[in-house]
């Protein structure tokens, strides 16, 4: 396999106050190998800093070489650097191509898959405080699993216990930067989907245990096989500690 690319684009060490240096790491547990390009960014109206990436910079330079085989973890993490909540978004963008064998492997077929597109356009969010406070070093997973609703979803899972799913369909979709960000058009998701979780916005851990509960418990084994951390352990920890 092909080392996975990868590159943070942080400048310099001081942080803002409120903000925590993360630390991001992508699973693939479908079957198949992918080239990608996963962006995340702290994005505040059109301004974009923090930007980094895992895989390719940029969708136009996907290629047809798998990067991450299927059931495969990346071998490096990447720093991103979360700031205080409420000033600004949290972004992120997953457009990868996969290579899926036929005829006992003798052909290639290839298939390109993206974040559904959001009614109102633009990049999709994940407020990483939503679920409690983060902290430097924590690690944040990116996993790409197989969905009922979906043939796939990848979802942020959050070291606070908190998750982010969102719904991956065929083609590409927004980017939080590059030549194609801002040439969005309207979204395409389900006619009357308003505010469908996974499309429009993101389906925090609350509603993927109601929607794919046995989709949340495997990204809970995720997390632990990947880190260490229970997940299920800091809920309950953050529901003890949370104001009555």
């Amino acid at each position: 396999m092909h080392k996975l690319a990868f590159a943070a684009l942080l400048a310099g060490a001081q942080l803002p106050a409120g903000a925590a240096a993360l630390q991001v790491r992508m699973m693939n547990n479908t079957p198949y190998g992918i080239d990608f390009s996963l962006q995340m960014a702290h994005l505040n109206g059109a301004r974009v800093s923090e930007p980094t990436f895992l895989g390719k910079a940029l969708s136009t330079h996907i290629g047809y070489v798998p990067i991450l085989d299927g059931q495969g973890t990346s071998t490096s993490d990447v720093p991103y650097v979360t700031t205080d909540p409420g000033n600004g978004d949290d972004a992120i963008s997953l457009n990868m191509r996969m290579r899926v064998t036929w005829n006992e492997g003798y052909n290639w077929d290839y298939v390109e898959l993206g974040m559904l597109r959001k009614i109102f356009g633009g990049p999709h969010v994940c407020d990483v405080h939503a679920g409690g406070p983060v902290h430097d070093g924590e690690i944040v997973l990116l996993d790409l699993q197989p969905s009922t609703l979906r043939p796939y979803v990848l979802s942020e899972v959050l070291p606070n216990g908190d998750s982010c799913s969102f719904y991956i369909s065929r083609g590409f979709g927004p980017v939080v930067w590059g030549p194609e960000h801002g040439a969005e058009q309207a979204a395409e998701p389900e006619a009357g989907a308003q505010d469908l979780p996974g499309v429009t916005r993101a389906m925090h851990g609350a509603e993927l245990a109601r929607i794919e509960p046995a989709l949340h418990a495997r990204l809970d084994e995720d997390y632990l096989r990947a880190t260490g951390v229970d997940l299920r352990a800091v809920r309950a920890r953050n529901a003890r500690l949370a104001p009555q």
